[in-house]
C-alpha cells in the first residue's frame, strides 16, 4: 500500500511535467527543473525571450482547499523572491526577471504571468 506522501509526491511530479510541457508549448525555454538552490527549490526556471522566469507549479485535484493559485501564499512568494535573486545575481545579473505560476485545477492548466 502506498503512503499518502508518496502518492502526493507522484502527483506533484506529474503536475510539474504537465506544466513544463505547457510552458514549452507556450514558447518558454526551460533551462532548469526542480532547481535546488540555497534557501529552497524552484519548480522551473525558464527563458521567455530575454526574461528569466521563475515558475512555481501548484496542483489541486479538487476545489476543497480553494484554487491552486491560492497555494502560492506570501511565505512561498517571499522564499521564491529570495532564491531567485541569489540565482539571478550569479547566472544572469542583468537579465530582467519575472515570477509566473502554473496553476493546475483538475484538468485545467492556467498560466499566471507576472503573478507576483
Amino acid at each position: 500500500m502506498r503512503s499518502n506522501s508518496a502518492s502526493n509526491s507522484q502527483k506533484g511530479r506529474e503536475g510539474e511535467g504537465s506544466a513544463v510541457e505547457f510552458l514549452e508549448r507556450s514558447g518558454y525555454r526551460v533551462v532548469a527543473r526542480n532547481a535546488r538552490l540555497p534557501g529552497g527549490e524552484v519548480d522551473a526556471i525558464c527563458l521567455d525571450g530575454d526574461v528569466l522566469v521563475f515558475v512555481e507549479v501548484k496542483r489541486r485535484d479538487t476545489a476543497a482547499f480553494g484554487p491552486a493559485i491560492a497555494g502560492v501564499d506570501r511565505k512561498k512568494r517571499s522564499r521564491l523572491r529570495t532564491v531567485a535573486a541569489d540565482y539571478a545575481q550569479v547566472v544572469a545579473p542583468d537579465a530582467p526577471i519575472r515570477f509566473d505560476v502554473v496553476a493546475i485545477d483538475g484538468n485545467r492548466i492556467t498560466l499566471h504571468r507576472n503573478a507576483f
